[in-house]
């Protein structure tokens, strides 16, 4: 049974078409050409070779024309990407720029609530420590009162 579902490049809005010659450069993948290439069909690959899909962020580096169509399928679209790469869902009408910096910014909020449940527990720890420490000081001075209150001398 999956909990989580599959990251494949063909979903991760960081799959880009990269301009041959031009480093740096990239169009966004529209989401009929992800339909298309999740079917196994990639007649939108431009034929002149003058540009690849590819990830965004450099993190593969494929050669859709050299390794061939059914390499390039597993790798776009069977291979899970999990935690091995930037992999964020894709989102129609923005552009790879933006998209870059809402992860960056979702990224650097999920490692802060992070930090503060670490800060809430060792606070709880802390308190019950304190509550404890108390209790302790309370049951050592017992005896004390009690010799103060009952056997008290005029």
């Amino acid at each position: 049974m999956r909990l989580k579902s599959k990251q494949s490049c063909v979903d991760c809005h960081f799959f880009v078409i990269k301009l041959r010659g031009h480093p740096g450069k990239h169009l966004p993948i529209e989401k009929p050409q992800r339909d298309k290439a999740r079917q196994g069909e990639y007649s939108w690959i431009d034929a002149s070779r003058d540009s690849m899909p590819g990830c965004y962020f450099d993190v593969w580096h494929k050669d859709y024309y050299e390794s061939g169509q059914e390499e390039y399928h597993q790798l776009i679209v069977e291979k899970d990407q999990a935690d091995s790469c930037f992999w964020w869902k894709y989102h129609i009408t923005m552009r790879p720029e933006a998209a870059e910096i809402l992860q960056e910014r979702e990224a650097r909020n999920r490692d802060a609530e992070h930090d503060r449940s670490l800060t809430r527990r060792g606070l709880r720890i802390a308190t019950i420590a304190l509550f404890i420490n108390a209790a302790a000081l309370v049951i050592n001075a017992a005896p004390k009162w009690i010799e103060l209150i009952f056997f008290r001398r005029p």
